[in-house]
């Protein structure tokens, strides 16, 4: 009797079955990657987007900051707040200003010399 129960009983292709244990859990996998790669594009679309709007917030914060400082130090302001009493302004004596002059040239100076430095002309002797 146990001839034909085994007979009877259907058998299992054990690599079949494994092959198909196994393109179903790549299959899975594949799509679980699938979907949280998706999530994470979708993330971090919203965060590129949160982020561009704070950039442009903080141009035009910029822009209104440097018209108030072209504003405030413009010449009529500070007129302005001198006439006010706000500044004060002290003139600078004579001996505090430096004049710089453009010594002449000679024609010697136009002509084309060998080295940049002329000291090193005379050390390398």
């Amino acid at each position: 009797m146990n001839r034909s129960r085994r007979r009877d009983c259907n058998s299992v292709n054990a690599a079949s079955l494994a092959r198909w244990i196994v393109m179903t859990a790549f299959l899975a996998l594949a799509g679980l990657a699938y979907v949280y790669l998706t999530l994470q594009l979708y993330h971090l679309g919203e965060r590129r987007t949160t982020v561009e709007n704070e950039l442009a917030s903080l141009r035009t914060q910029n822009d209104i900051a440097a018209a108030q400082i072209a504003a405030l130090t413009s010449r009529s302001a500070l007129q302005r707040r001198l006439k006010e009493g706000y500044l004060k302004m002290i003139p600078v004596s004579e001996s505090k200003i430096v004049r710089l002059t453009i010594p002449e040239r000679s024609a010697d100076e136009d002509a084309i010399r060998p080295v940049a430095n002329p000291l090193a002309q005379y050390e390398s002797k």
